[in-house]
């Protein structure tokens, strides 16, 4: 069993980065120089501890973010590797969020590229700490210098180089530490480094990366920089603490480099992350609020000495094995057979043994301490986002958030009798990934699976198809049009009906008016003198509720109408709320095929991250699917090659944009989309709508 860490003593790093960058061979690197794997595996033979799942063996790639850790200079390391491709990036914003550190690997010939900038976007805007480490120095063509000046144009960074490379291509071999300004270098077959003077001729370069160092560490407090301007030398000890302050605010970020594939600068790296890596009771204390009550904050400190409070960051179901539920400790100690509470869910579960992982390599620990990261195996109702707690001591701490899906199927078994099964395994990926959603569209009468891309989507169908040998089909979903109306109206109708005993008796007169985008239904009773009595108001607006869901044009919900009853009439004896029901629904229909009937289509809000040289074709592109392009967000002058580009885009052009996108810039872009509005469409693309809609009810 493993040794217990103080959470002063754990580090939580996660890998991200753009697809190929060397991540999950970075990952490999850090276990064998840390002393966990004795050795590396390779991405070509199938044996990396990250990419463990058939299909990430089969397709070379990382598909699910994986956990390791390292026991290094007296400090735990948690680290997660996390997929570079923009299908599964709900796997890589998850395990940020986990982490109290990122480290963005890039390229040493490609820099900055599409997948870079927007994990930068992202980690700026949450002010995330991060360090870089550029990768493959020993690559034809590697150039350490242009990176760091390609990262300072293009993402824009505060760059501290904390070492440097004694070479690069094929003669790199060794990293200069410029803090201590020592030149380390792998003993070959060994997971140690020599260490050396730092040679003549490069002498002078690492002395200017040193006082840059000094002047961007002076930065930190008023002191330091009082001592540095007064011409003093910083002490090692003071350009560390002025590193790791910055650091810890998300103001600077240290750059290293190195070679995953040749081990080489990866003990500098594990130095830099046990020495300049906020710990969790660095980052102090958690925002959450009372269960069922948003309004109702809380506060929850990063100690080990407060109620126990934990977020699942990752959800995984094996066939065999169950579900392993990884969870981030925020407050308090964890310890095996012990009950918890899920307060989002407000169910109570019972936790078994506790471990960490390797991988799929499991290892069990006694207890888990505030800030530690961790699996517990086989909860019933417990998935990904949900927040763990004592259960006399209940907190929601809403930390994990994944984007939007932009890419969809409708997804129907071809026997009948097979849905059942084809739902309780979609329903499983739900489960298992956040961004994935899995539901029946009551509109349009479709089940429809959403995710972030089509290799995300197809990976799930093809897993499902093998296990369960079901025959299914896929389609492109129906887009949910609404109705509404263009002016105002009015419109009665008298509903009586006599058959034997009591009749049925209601009359309603209502005006109809159009309302303005997203306001949804208002209810005006405006009844004067008792021609219509309280007590069937209500069946009036549960009829006019009832005519809503059908619209005059081609059946679509009705929406943004206000509705006002004026006036009426009842019988003493046969009226009653369903009469009165049946009056409204029958009166809002002709009051809709007066108003100037309009279908509305839903419209997106879309953010495309595409090389520079593309934008050409994208804007053309937007505008060919009738979007508005809101404008492009580019560094005018700098040497980035990515640009993004915001547009309005109507939800029925975009069904298929992932790989439309992908074919028209070479897999070099990707895009983002949220629900925005529904807009009014007319013309040709509504008629055909309304011709289609027609069909379907013959």
């Amino acid at each position: 069993m493993l040794k217990q860490y103080n959470t002063d003593e754990i580090r939580n790093v996660a890998i991200i980065g753009h697809g190929g960058t060397g991540k999950s061979t970075l990952f490999e690197a850090m276990l064998y120089v840390g002393g966990k794997i004795d050795k590396m595996g390779t991405s070509s033979a199938g044996t990396l501890v990250s990419d463990y799942d058939e299909h990430e063996k089969e397709k070379k790639i990382s598909i699910k973010s994986s956990l390791g850790f390292v026991e290094f200079n007296g400090k735990k390391i948690n680290i997660i590797d996390t997929p570079g491709t923009s299908d599964f990036i709900g796997e890589s914003r998850s395990a940020v969020e986990a982490a109290d550190l990122v480290i963005l690997v890039v390229d040493s010939v490609d820099g900055v590229q599409i997948e870079t900038e927007k994990a930068w976007r992202y980690l700026k805007e949450s002010s995330i700490p991060r360090i870089i480490f550029v990768n493959k120095m020993e690559k034809d063509r590697a150039s350490y210098s242009k990176v760091i000046s390609n990262l300072r144009d293009s993402l824009g960074v505060n760059v501290a180089t904390l070492c440097i490379p004694d070479a690069e291509g094929e003669k790199f071999g060794s990293v200069i530490d410029t803090i201590e300004m020592k030149m380390y270098r792998p003993k070959p077959g060994t997971r140690d480094v020599d260490v050396f003077d730092i040679p003549s001729d490069l002498l002078p370069l690492a002395e200017d990366e040193r006082g840059n160092l000094v002047e961007l560490s002076a930065e930190s407090n008023d002191q330091l920089i009082e001592k540095f301007l007064e011409g003093e030398e910083l002490s090692e000890e003071e350009i560390r603490s002025g590193i790791k302050a910055q650091l810890k605010q998300a103001k600077l970020t240290p750059v290293i480099c190195g070679s995953s594939q040749g081990v080489i600068g990866i003990k500098n790296l594990l130095k830099v992350i046990t020495s300049f890596s906020p710990s969790p009771s660095d980052i102090e204390k958690v925002e959450g609020y009372k269960p069922g009550a948003m309004d109702d904050k809380l506060s929850v400190n990063i100690s080990s000495a407060g109620p126990f409070s934990a977020v699942v960051w990752k959800t995984s179901i094996d066939q065999y094995a169950g579900r392993f539920n990884y969870i981030k400790v925020i407050s308090g100690k964890l310890q095996p057979d012990s009950e918890v509470l899920n307060s989002q869910k407000s169910v109570k579960e019972r936790i078994g043994k506790l471990y960490t992982m390797e991988g799929a390599k499991q290892y069990e620990v006694p207890e888990l301490h505030a800030g530690d990261i961790g699996v517990v195996m086989k909860l019933e109702k417990t998935t990904t986002a949900d927040t763990l707690c004592d259960v006399k001591n209940p907190v929601v701490l809403p930390l994990i958030v994944v984007p939007h899906p932009v890419f969809s199927y409708s997804v129907e078994a071809v026997k009948k009798g097979d849905d059942d099964k084809t739902s309780q395994f979609l329903l499983r990926a739900v489960e298992e990934d956040p961004t994935v959603t899995y539901e029946f569209n009551g509109e349009t009468g479709e089940t429809v699976l959403s995710g972030m891309g089509e290799m995300q989507l197809n990976l799930i169908l093809d897993s499902l198809k093998e296990k369960t040998k079901i025959e299914f089909k896929t389609g492109v979903p129906c887009v949910a049009y609404r109705e509404t109306i263009t002016k105002k109206t009015d419109a009665n109708y008298k509903h009586k009906k006599q058959s034997g005993g009591h009749g049925q008796y209601g009359e309603v007169h209502i005006r109809v008016a159009p309302m303005n985008r997203g306001q949804g239904f208002l209810f005006k009773d405006s009844i004067v003198g008792g021609v219509v009595p309280k007590q069937f108001l209500p069946g009036v607006e549960k009829g006019l509720k009832d005519g809503m869901t059908t619209g005059v044009l081609a059946g679509y919900p009705v929406v943004d109408i206000e509705v006002e009853i004026y006036d009426g009439s009842y019988h003493s004896v046969d009226s009653s709320e369903m009469a009165f029901k049946i009056a409204a629904r029958h009166a809002l229909k002709i009051a809709l095929e007066k108003g100037g009937p309009q279908l509305l289509e839903p419209v997106m809000n879309v953010e495309i991250y595409a090389d520079k040289d593309f934008m050409g074709d994208v804007m053309s592109d937007i505008t060919s699917r009738r979007g508005r392009v809101l404008g492009m967000d580019s560094k005018d002058g700098s040497s980035s090659s990515v640009s993004v580009i915001k547009a309005l885009v109507p939800q029925s052009e975009m069904l298929r944009y992932s790989t439309d996108l992908r074919s028209m810039t070479s897999g070099k872009a990707s895009f983002e989309m949220s629900f925005s509005h529904y807009d009014p469409l007319t013309g040709k693309e509504a008629d055909k709508i309304i011709a289609d809609r027609a069909k379907e009810s013959e």
